[in-house]
């Protein structure tokens, strides 16, 4: 089965306790699936409690200062609190955590190559966003999907954000916040899941590395 974005799907009657195992596992797989189906290279199943909130991830989102800080609201300092994360991810079981290989590595490094990491950064949002539209309509009604930098580059071109100017978002249903700007330690959890990650930077060669991956993420229940 493909798994088209925006597809129409009808959705379960909800029931307020907890899906059983054996629904829940079906779906988690299902959801995996359809995370490969979407366009990322590799997901996995993982236990919610891999995901590691670290106010130092936040701090580096401002030290040294990203050029996504204030200039988008899925991004610090429009976050929400890290506190409040904190708990909330707390209760979550499960979750959908995938990749997208960025061969060659420049696509993602060069910042002459906006457009090729916009292209990436849109479809870790769109895979992240389809995936929690497929749970909640399974009755993970609180399903929740994160995706990695800021939307205004990966929905607008990198131009001024409508919203931070008091007007209407173009998407408004499609950005997701990015994993690092709600402050999970993106490094620990993809070493976890048994992925190789380099530590990119600007003074990075990017000959130097044969692939650059994109993550994302889907709390499930």
């Amino acid at each position: 089965m493909l798994v088209a974005l925006g597809a129409r799907k009808k959705p379960r009657l909800f029931r307020a306790e907890e899906a059983a195992e054996e629904t829940l596992t079906q779906d988690l797989e299902g959801y995996r699936q359809a995370a490969l189906e979407l366009g990322a290279t590799g997901a996995k199943i993982i236990p919610a409690h891999w995901v590691t909130v670290d106010e130092r991830v936040r701090l580096k989102c401002y030290i040294p200062r990203c050029s996504y800080y204030g200039e988008s609201p899925s991004c610090p300092p429009f976050s929400p609190d890290l506190e409040l994360i904190q708990r909330a991810f707390a209760r979550y079981r499960w979750g959908i955590l995938f990749k997208i290989d960025v061969i060659p590595a420049e696509d993602f490094i060069a910042r002459e190559r906006r457009t090729e990491r916009a292209k990436v950064l849109k479809l870790n949002s769109d895979i992240a966003g389809e995936i929690e539209s497929m749970a909640f309509h399974d009755g993970y009604h609180l399903a929740i999907g994160m995706g990695q930098g800021g939307c205004k580059l990966a929905y607008c071109g990198g131009g001024r954000c409508e919203v931070l100017d008091g007007g209407s978002c173009k998407f408004p249903l499609r950005p997701r916040p990015s994993l690092e700007g709600m402050g999970i330690d993106v490094y620990s959890l993809v070493t976890k899941a048994g992925w190789d990650v380099h530590a990119i930077g600007r003074s990075t060669e990017p000959s130097s590395i044969l692939c650059a991956i994109s993550v994302g993420l889907v709390l499930i229940w």
